[in-house]
């Protein structure tokens, strides 16, 4: 009979309750009424890299209106180039940490917290902001000609000269009072300015007033503030963040009209739950055939969650570090879209990677596919398993090298995801073999079992059903 499999990271406290994960594996829903199914769980994209920026981690990236495309690594700003090579345009006063960056017709600004610096893109131009009035920000943004930007543990909100990210005026700022929270974010989405607390969010929108050009919406007010800056970001027509109030933190949240709506579960919720910092958390998102994923990098954890916009569901991307062993959060630290490829940075080098469902591993290292699906169970009655098939893609093999006789892994646990049995084999099939049939025999008896299998070697990775024949 067929049984529960494909599904999202959904893994509790209480493993008695819950044991399901999906790691570089996601869901996806078909579009056809005449599939073998309407759930499958395909791999996610590999990473192959793209060319080398500077020597240290990449911080933040802008595929620029000009058909440009720049990346902060380290303590330089450098220009990617579309062959790869790259040019170094400036120099920050700091090394580490996000940065944020934004653009108007004319300049790109950078800010890191403490300083900023703009960009002249028609003379490539790097210069220092100076201005006096210029606000110590975590980020920026655009609209409407303004350079937008809030100061640092306060409510104040500031905006440039029209289309100058070098003047900013003593006398251009407003207080955002709803609630006496300090800013710790904003963005612009849409045609409105949204300001993050750390309680609460407010809506502005630009009225053209002689005095301050923006002022609040009536009645546009989250009762729900951001946990971490760089968290805030543009997600599927809309915008989400990771969210604090007086009720707790540790939520994800995404905007609804001028409404907040949850978008984490409580399996995701306890696993964020285990970071006990969440400031210097970072996301960054990006689309891939039909599918907008928000990608989550919480601070202390050694999992990054993603949130699909498409199928409303999690699911998680890991690093397996080829020295250790051990799993780390996916190589990421931002994106950009540039060259009709999916660019991202490197956590700690100055890598910029070509993140493509066609690339099968990590730059090379094994790229790790898990799936842990639910409880088998028939009320607690002791079930005799005669076999477990997987209804997989197979004759995926490659020519050559690793992954020409590709392998699947199982295990079993029969106490709810504890302990698990010894590492069982079968074959994929080499190229070509469309026939293998992925399937255990004589897996003995059990009354609550857990079933997990893994994918390493660099090959096309699909589930789409499984089946037991058990007595």
């Amino acid at each position: 009979m067929k049984v529960p499999f494909v599904g999202a990271s959904y893994q509790t406290d209480a493993r008695s309750f819950s044991t399901e994960r999906s790691v570089n594996l996601y869901p996806i829903i078909t579009e056809s009424q005449n599939s073998k199914t309407q759930y499958a769980l395909r791999g996610t994209p590999g990473l192959s890299l793209f060319c080398t920026a500077g020597s240290g981690s990449v911080r933040g990236s802008i595929s620029s209106t000009s058909n440009r495309a720049f990346v902060v690594s380290s303590d330089e700003f450098i220009e990617i180039n579309r062959d790869g090579t790259t040019t170094t345009r400036g120099t920050l006063s700091s090394q580490t940490g996000q940065v944020s960056i934004a653009e108007n017709p004319n300049e790109i600004i950078v800010v890191d917290g403490t300083n900023g610096w703009t960009f002249t893109l028609s003379t490539n131009t790097w210069t220092k902001i100076t201005s006096v009035n210029f606000p110590s920000t975590p980020v920026v943004s655009f609209q409407d000609g303004y350079f937008l930007a809030i100061e640092t543990g306060t409510g104040k909100f500031y905006v440039s000269n029209l289309n100058n990210g070098q003047i900013w005026d003593a006398l251009d700022f407003t207080t955002v009072e709803s609630s006496p929270d300090s800013l710790v974010s904003l963005i612009s989405d849409n045609g409105n300015v949204w300001l993050f607390g750390n309680r609460s969010v407010e809506v502005y929108q630009n009225t053209g007033d002689v005095d301050f050009p923006f002022e609040r919406i009536s009645g546009a007010i989250i009762q729900t503030g951001c946990a971490a800056a760089q968290t805030v970001r543009k997600f599927d027509n809309t915008i989400a963040w990771l969210g604090i109030d007086e009720q707790g933190k540790g939520v994800i949240w995404k905007s609804e009209g001028y409404e907040a709506r949850r978008i984490s579960t409580q399996a995701i919720e306890a696993i964020i739950d285990d970071s006990e910092d969440y400031t210097d958390s970072y996301a960054w998102v990006y689309h891939e055939q039909g599918h907008v994923f928000y990608c989550l990098q919480i601070r202390g954890l050694n999992t990054t969650l993603v949130y699909d916009g498409s199928t409303g569901q999690w699911h998680e991307r890991v690093y397996t570090n080829p020295i250790t062993g051990q799993e780390e959060q996916h190589r990421g630290s931002t994106h950009f879209f540039f060259n009709q490829k999916n660019l991202v940075g490197d956590r700690e080098t100055g890598a910029i990677y070509d993140m493509d469902l066609r690339h099968y591993s990590d730059n090379g290292e094994e790229l790790i596919r898990t799936r842990i699906a639910p409880h088998y169970q028939d009320e607690k009655r002791l079930v005799t398993y005669g076999s477990f098939e997987l209804d997989m893609e197979v004759g995926v093999g490659t020519d050559t090298g690793q992954g020409k006789n590709p392998q699947i892994m199982m295990q079993y646990s029969n106490d709810g995801g504890n302990t698990w049995s010894s590492e069982l084999f079968k074959s994929l099939g080499a190229i070509g073999q469309y026939k293998t049939r992925v399937r255990w025999l004589r897996l003995g008896r059990a009354r609550d079992r857990v079933f997990k299998v893994s994918v390493s070697d660099p090959v096309f990775v699909q589930f789409n059903e499984a089946y037991i024949n058990a007595s």
